[in-house]
């Protein structure tokens, strides 16, 4: 084999075209992997250098294209800190689809000053991402409920009952509804102003409120009309709960604008069956007829003097 330094024109040429072959891997886009000056072939190291230049111009440009699946045989120092970033950046990767998941927990310890910027973007992404949680539940809450008295209002009732009486177990047994009416409420606001008005509404929401099992439904339906879902209750327990509201609402004394007020309420009860299975359709449409029977009830209770319960006959003959 020749003396490979005896094709330079000096030794003195052999650094000089040693690092042309390094530049020319590392940098020049036109390099091409076999490629190899005649005069460095059979230098001793060469080859294992050739094969180490192009490991790291391979990895390098994998890492640059973002492909952090490639596999890089190669050993030594710069490759090895090469696989290292692959490996943090892998597993930071893994960590921000974490983080996309809502996963908030995950920090970066391995990275300097990209760890810190990482982790404080991470821990104001949790923060924000909370309070729009929290923000979320407050205007779900509110649009779910009448803003003058506190009660669910007709569109979170309807759904609500969807949900009580749309599945199996205690959506079985038989239900009550309850329809009440604040008997001369119009009186109330003429004589006294709407702002009493609004008292006496908030009042007896309240009462009633307080007079009702914690899973009982409380809606305002309209106006100065409620309507109360009582789950799993008999038509004859609904009678005694309506009878117990109407006796709640006549000892209630409210005091509005240096005045002692006192009102009354009627109150119509009806039956709520939903047999199972049953879609939300049909939930709807049997809650539409109890509470329209409820209603018509009501309307006997004003008609009966007012301050008083009237309850649907199961056993009538239908109209």
């Amino acid at each position: 084999m020749c003396n490979p330094s005896a094709q330079l024109s000096s030794a003195a040429d052999l650094p000089q075209e040693l690092l042309g072959f390094v530049m020319n891997v590392l940098v020049q886009n036109s390099a091409r992997e076999g490629d190899m000056p005649e005069s460095l072939r059979g230098l001793k190291g060469i080859e294992e250098l050739h094969a180490l230049l192009w490991d790291i111009r391979h990895l390098t440009y994998a890492l640059g294209k973002g492909d952090l699946k490639y596999v890089c045989k190669g050993k030594g120092y710069v490759i090895g800190a090469l696989k290292t970033l692959q490996s943090n950046l892998c597993h930071l990767t893994w960590q921000a689809q974490c983080i996309a998941k809502g996963e908030y927990q995950h920090r970066v310890s391995f990275m300097g000053d990209f760890s810190t910027a990482f982790n404080q973007m991470v821990a104001e992404l949790d923060k924000n991402v909370a309070e729009l949680m929290r923000l979320s539940q407050k205007y779900k809450r509110l649009s779910s409920r009448d803003s003058l008295t506190g009660m669910y209002n007709r569109r979170a009732f309807q759904n609500l009952v969807v949900d009580a009486l749309g599945g199996g177990g205690q959506s079985e047994l038989p239900s009550t509804i309850i329809m009440a009416d604040i008997d001369h409420f119009k009186k109330v606001n003429d004589t006294y102003g709407h702002a009493c008005g609004d008292v006496v509404l908030r009042a007896f929401a309240q009462k009633m409120s307080s007079l009702l099992r914690s899973h009982d439904l409380l809606c305002r339906y309209g106006g100065e009309e409620f309507v109360i879902l009582l789950p799993g209750a008999a038509l004859e327990v609904g009678a005694v709960v309506a009878q117990r509201l109407c006796r709640g609402a006549q000892g209630m004394t409210l005091h509005c604008e240096g005045l002692d007020l006192r009102i009354t309420a009627s109150f119509g009860v009806s039956s709520l069956a939903v047999p199972q299975p049953q879609s939300r359709k049909e939930v709807m449409e049997a809650l539409d007829s109890a509470v329209k029977r409820a209603d018509d009830c009501l309307y006997q209770a004003k008609n009966a003097g007012r301050n008083t319960v009237v309850c649907e006959d199961v056993n009538a003959p239908a109209a």
